[in-house]
């Protein structure tokens, strides 16, 4: 049975449609080009197959950073003037994440730089650029979500990988791979016109936090898309 009605994952999509907006328009100054988006594209997954998601994308060779939130919502509720606990679970998890493809750092780089970058001195600059374009980027999508929900937001730092293929899991730490559930996951591709750059923006969310998602998707819905 799908975790989403049709409604809920369309209800998803645009809001993640409105937060990418925001991004790509931050992208698009610190480039100084015109950036193209795809639609998105959600699934469900455990936990333990996201790595192996994100591998099918982009190959082993991967450039990304990643950056965990969490949403936190108000647990209770006043009804007729009594205070009722209605969340038990009032937090969601998830992770955002930037993924170049390793062939066109050297492009991303220098259109962020405004000058080329000599190859000598890609691995120098890639982790801290990325790492300072993560913080900007990630933030402005995951913030912009916890506005659309009317959430307060709490972001870890921006952590960067390049490594083996099997190490990917461990930076990912889902803690949903645990206990077997399973991961919302939403995908925006981009494009920098002329700049030769081509990638992905994911950010899923999952675990104990999924029926208070749904409740809030549901809750969009009815206020802008009924």
């Amino acid at each position: 049975m799908p975790l989403l009605t049709a409604l809920e994952e369309d209800a998803f999509k645009e809001l993640f449609n409105l937060s990418f907006g925001k991004v790509a328009s931050t992208l698009s100054e610190m480039v100084d080009a015109e950036v193209t988006l795809s639609p998105p594209f959600y699934c469900s997954l455990p936990g333990s197959s996201v790595a192996e998601y994100i591998q099918s994308l982009f190959g082993a060779e991967i450039g990304l950073v990643g950056m965990r939130y969490q949403f936190e919502f108000p647990s209770d509720q006043i009804i007729d003037g009594n205070l009722f606990q209605i969340w038990p679970d009032h937090t969601i998890d998830g992770m955002a994440v930037l993924m170049i493809r390793d062939t066109e750092m050297g492009h991303f780089l220098d259109a962020l730089y405004g000058e080329h970058i000599p190859e000598e001195q890609l691995f120098q600059v890639e982790e801290e650029t990325l790492q300072l374009a993560g913080d900007v980027l990630l933030y402005t999508c995951t913030s912009s979500l916890s506005t659309l929900f009317a959430s307060e937001i709490h972001c870890e730092k921006p952590q960067f990988f390049k490594g083996a293929p099997e190490e990917l899991l461990s930076f990912l730490a889902l803690s949903d791979t645990q206990d077997g559930g399973e991961n919302l996951l939403l995908r925006v591709n981009f494009s920098l016109i002329d700049k030769e750059v081509a990638g992905s923006m994911l950010t899923w969310m999952g675990g104990s936090g999924v029926p208070r998602l749904k409740a809030e998707l549901n809750q969009f819905v009815a206020m802008y898309m009924a």
